[in-house]
């Protein structure tokens, strides 16, 4: 792998208050810290770092992205894969977490009306910059279904006109958002995804004839979140990128998803 040649990014540490710890569906939980300064800066493409304990057991902080910023706070929707997550779930408001942020770029933005797709968890990577955008983006979320009623609600909660699609159709507006999503995209127009490889894999497939419109949010495994320890490096067409700062989004026609 070539190098990178950058230098690491500054972020800071922080001991945060939970105020919200909830579970929304099968391992998916939403969590909320009072953080005025954190809430006040986010911008959607930004993420953080939160460390399970305060002490060295786990040694390594997570890497959310930052899904709301709202009043003083900040929100991350996160699924239990491993022991860190599964401590984090055990959290109850009012303990405090260490937490380490800003990481990530703000996501360059030039689209005149831009598509946001999400495959489950992967919500929480969008979802603040449709709160950005507004009217002019349009927010589409595909999940199991039975099971997941509280996690399609909050995302309504913040997000009323957001198009909810279930697998097995119990609820929501059908059991796929290809069934509806435009092709081709037309001028002026972007999508940007972000879930799990399968679903980014289909989005490529789906979008073939336009790849230069569409967008990954690509979630990696990293251990500083500052760019220093090379971590969660992807391969691109401009050379290897370091997702916690040259991220977490890349043109789909620029990046292997599958360079592991």
């Amino acid at each position: 792998m070539a190098e990178c040649g950058c230098a690491p990014h500054a972020v800071d540490d922080y001991i945060l208050p939970v105020t919200e710890n909830i579970k929304l569906a099968d391992r998916i939980f939403w969590m909320t810290f009072a953080a005025p300064e954190l809430a006040r800066r986010a911008k959607a493409g930004n993420g953080v770092m939160v460390y399970a304990s305060q002490g060295s057991d786990p040694m390594l902080g997570r890497p959310f992205a930052v899904a709301d910023a709202e009043s003083g706070k900040i929100s991350i929707c996160y699924m239990i894969i491993g022991r860190g997550t599964e401590l984090l779930s055990k959290v109850q408001p009012g303990a405090s977490l260490r937490v380490r942020g800003l990481i990530g770029a703000a996501y360059p933005d030039s689209a005149k009306e831009l598509l946001l797709a999400a495959g489950g968890v992967g919500v929480g990577a969008v979802m603040l910059k449709k709160k950005e955008r507004a009217k002019s983006a349009s927010l589409y979320v595909g999940m199991p279904g039975r099971g997941c009623e509280a996690l399609a609600d909050k995302i309504l909660s913040i997000h009323p006109d957001a198009k909810i699609y279930t697998d097995d159709g119990s609820f929501g507006e059908g059991n796929s958002m290809f069934n509806v999503l435009p092709r081709p995209l037309g001028e002026g127009r972007q999508l940007w995804c972000c879930g799990p490889p399968g679903f980014l894999d289909a989005m490529r497939l789906y979008y073939e004839r336009t790849p230069r419109q569409l967008y990954y949010i690509i979630d990696k495994r990293m251990a500083c979140g500052f760019g220093g320890c090379m971590g969660c490096v992807v391969e691109t067409a401009n050379g290897p990128k370091r997702v916690c700062v040259d991220g977490a989004m890349f043109r789909a026609d620029e990046v292997d998803l599958h360079d592991d």
